[in-house]
């Protein structure tokens, strides 16, 4: 019966080589090299399908370019962040003479308590190897940073004179503000204030990491301007390209001012280009604006969009948070840069028992101090190799603090976020002789200890291209190259599925029910039975 209903199969099905196999005036040997084909057909059909489907499961997104190219205006200008590289001036205090005296045993005991907590306090935003190993671990956050706000130069001390747009301004305070980084006091341009950049209510009151109140209008990193948006707005937005339509600004420095043990040899200013939405971090991402240098920045945008499409795709699939998908305590805006310095502040915190005053954190966290530099500067590099380590078990079990910290960098997971602007700077410099300029304009030239420094930021071009992740393989397209390949190698279409359902449940119930009528019906409803019993009766009666 089953091999009936096989061969019935193959005689009807629509599936290429299969109606070979049951055809009964096929030889054996016939029937044996078509089931072998079908088979090898089956097996290499199954694969390629199996690749296509990795390939969709584990890569569904691919990064393109945009068929148009976006203007510059349609983005916020860089937020340029400029850090000192003298953290105290010598004038104030003289780092380098505190440095030895306090590494002197014989002149140790000259310092007051209060010059040896200035000298670890700054010592805090110095070369690591500078902090002393002795020094306090924890202290009070509020009291180090304005220890460190009294001893660096304010924003008139650093800042000459500042242009936007080739306008020039009555003070560089219209244009930069002070920001507290982990260099400590920096001055920042174009960032998004506090209440739109940090959750405060997360956040501990004992300092303010940003003391400026301009609003963002509209703009967010999501959805951008809204199309009714000024040219004019918070914010600020690109209107052009060239250094007519960008930031000037004229940095100044004093000799006598200047310390090059705290840093090195290398003066002058960090300056970091970020998103406005972004804390910047000096210490992992800057360029150089030397003294007696004038520095060219041509900015070129590097925005990431993604489609729609992908937001029923996991995050890891596709390689990207919406900001909806992820949370962050500290911060409002949902950025890499923003998740890896929390990550890092938890990771601290867990590993030293402390944070950097830098760091966001939270009201219970401690702030670290000197004493406490070793295990910072540890806990970064142990944050980049945790996942690595994580696969030692038996160092987890090793340190208590260290399987703690892994569990919080295992929850990190910091993927871009699915929009992203950066800004790659091409920089040029050559020398900027101020004085020369100075006396032709017959301006007085009397500091002879005055340094200067002149940086152009402005955007390379009007428009840039913009890259954007879409469906490398939807649903659709997925169906499509399943359906080619089966038709491609069996013949094989959703009516061969229909036809193989067909043949498993409504054909063989159809059989069942023939079956399970009376003999007699079956006998009276053949067609050729009662012909016979016509003949019969036909006979009888002559």
């Amino acid at each position: 019966m089953i091999k009936e209903y096989l061969v019935d199969y193959s005689s009807n099905s629509n599936l290429h080589g299969l109606k070979y196999i049951g055809e009964k005036e096929r030889t054996f040997v016939e029937k044996i090299f078509w089931l072998i084909m079908f088979t090898c057909c089956v097996v290499l059909c199954s694969i390629l399908i199996w690749k296509v489907w990795i390939k969709w499961n584990i890569s569904p997104v691919i990064v393109s370019f945009a068929e148009t190219s976006t203007p510059v205006w349609q983005i916020p200008y860089p937020a340029v962040t400029v850090c000192f590289e003298t953290k105290a001036m010598q004038t104030v205090f003289n780092f380098t003479e505190y440095y030895h005296q306090y590494n002197n045993e014989s002149t140790y005991q000259n310092l007051t308590e209060e010059e040896r907590f200035l000298f670890e306090d700054v010592s805090l935003v110095c070369d690591d190897h500078l902090a002393p190993k002795t020094g306090r671990k924890f202290s009070l956050g509020n009291v180090t940073v304005d220890n460190l706000k009294e001893l660096s130069p304010n924003i008139t001390e650093i800042f000459l004179g500042c242009k936007w747009k080739d306008i020039p301004k009555d003070s560089c305070t219209d244009l930069f503000s002070p920001i507290l980084t982990e260099e400590g006091q920096c001055y920042t341009f174009n960032t998004l204030n506090a209440d739109q950049l940090f959750r405060v209510e997360n956040l501990h009151k004992a300092y303010n990491y940003l003391e400026f109140t301009n609003t963002s209008q509209s703009w967010t990193l999501e959805e951008g301007y809204p199309p009714d948006t000024p040219l004019e707005t918070y914010p600020h937005r690109g209107s052009g390209y060239g250094a007519k339509s960008g930031l000037t600004f004229l940095l100044k420095a004093r000799q006598i001012d200047l310390d090059y043990l705290c840093k090195g040899p290398v003066q002058g200013f960090k300056i970091l280009l970020h998103n406005p939405a972004e804390l910047p971090r000096l210490s992992q991402q800057y360029f150089r604006s030397p003294l007696s240098q004038e520095v060219v920045v041509a900015v070129k945008p590097k925005m990431m969009t993604t489609s729609e499409g992908l937001k029923p795709y996991d995050a890891t699939r596709r390689q990207c948070y919406f900001p909806s998908e992820r949370y962050l305590q500290y911060f409002k805006v949902y950025t890499q840069a923003n998740c890896e310095m929390e990550c890092l502040t938890n990771f601290t915190d867990a590993r030293c028992g402390c944070v950097h005053f830098g760091m966001p954190h939270g009201p219970n966290m401690t702030v670290c101090n000197a004493g406490s530099v070793p295990c910072m500067k540890n806990a970064q590099t142990e944050l980049v190799t945790a996942e690595i380590q994580s696969g030692l078990e038996n160092d987890i079990h090793s340190n208590d603090t260290l399987g703690d910290a892994r569990k919080v960098a295992a929850q990190c997971k910091c993927l871009p976020a699915c929009t992203s602007i950066e800004y790659e700077a091409e920089t040029s410099q050559a020398d900027f002789d101020w004085k020369a300029l100075f006396r032709a304009y017959k301006l007085p030239t009397d500091e002879e200890d005055l340094l200067m420094a002149r940086v152009m930021i402005f955007f390379k071009e009007a428009q840039f291209i913009t890259s954007r992740r879409s469906e490398l393989y939807g649903p659709t397209d997925f169906l499509a190259n399943c359906g080619g390949l089966l038709g491609l190698f069996m013949g094989f279409s959703i009516l061969s599925v229909v036809e193989i359902l067909y043949f498993l449940t409504l054909r063989v119930w159809c059989l069942l029910a023939r079956k399970r009528r009376p003999q007699t019906n079956i006998l009276y409803a053949s067609p050729e039975l009662n012909g016979a019993n016509k003949k019969l009766k036909t006979l009888n009666v002559d």
